[in-house]
């Protein structure tokens, strides 16, 4: 299952990211996945600072900052994240 939080200071960016995050995951066809939306915490307990909120952490790591990325660009963090890795 992928882990996805969508960190920021109240803004409607978060949500702009929030909505870009769930339209990827419809176009992925990803069920398995905790969405999450962060504000109300200090993003600093996530290594990232306010003024680069918002922000997005993929299975614990902060995947991106300061901007909201595309559906393109979420899409390829959550492949990655859904990967499994060989050893």
């Amino acid at each position: 299952m992928v882990e996805i939080k969508v960190l920021g200071m109240i803004c409607g960016d978060c949500l702009k990211m929030e909505k870009v995050v769930n339209e990827a995951l419809i176009e992925l066809r990803i069920d398995d996945v905790e969405v999450e939306c962060i504000c109300e915490r200090p993003v600093l307990d996530y290594g990232l600072q306010a003024e680069n909120t918002p922000g997005l952490l993929v299975d614990g790591f902060l995947a991106w900052a300061g901007s909201i990325p595309s559906k393109d660009q979420v899409m390829e963090l959550i492949k990655k994240a859904n990967t499994p890795t060989v050893i």
